[in-house]
């Protein structure tokens, strides 16, 4: 599967007194908020099938998810995991530019909007602006092209 995924939109400003909405260039789009995308977030299969055995619903959420080619592997906030009842596998050593911690671990499916998705562990961290970041550990079954210039993002999945 070959996906395009385009960035821009609109920015609010302050103009004489007014706010007004401007266009942003998929360029400065892609820089200024980085490549964020939609994605679903529910229990690995096993588990939803056992939940669904059991006549119990599957939780799911959709969330924004920002693609970070630094990110070891792939992070959720601590509400998406309280919000799915995720069970926690273990622990896991987090280390950021600020520091060193300790992080409970969970097994999630990750779904992508264009129709793929991947079982990956998880780790909860709390993030700013978004609720996932999606890791190396999922960009490794990817070819993706990052087109700066032009603002968008190509994936083979």
């Amino acid at each position: 599967m070959i996906v395009t995924i385009p960035f821009g939109g609109l920015q609010q400003v302050e103009k004489e007194g007014k706010k007004i909405l401007i266009p942003i260039h998929p360029g400065i789009a892609l820089q200024n908020r980085g490549a964020i995308i939609p994605i679903t977030i529910t229990h690995p299969k096993s588990v939803a099938q056992k939940l669904a055995a059991e006549g119990n619903p599957v939780p799911s959420v959709r969330i924004n998810a920002l693609i970070d080619t630094g990110a070891f592997g792939t992070v959720i906030t601590p509400k998406v995991a309280e919000a799915l009842m995720l069970i926690q596998t273990g622990v896991q050593k987090v280390t950021s530019v600020q520091d060193e911690q300790e992080r409970p671990a969970y097994y999630a499916y990750i779904q992508f909007h264009w129709g793929s998705g991947k079982e990956v562990p998880v780790v909860s961290c709390p993030l700013k602006g978004f609720d996932c970041l999606i890791g190396r550990d999922i960009m490794m079954h990817w070819n993706m092209t990052y087109n700066g210039k032009d603002g968008y993002i190509i994936i083979c999945d």
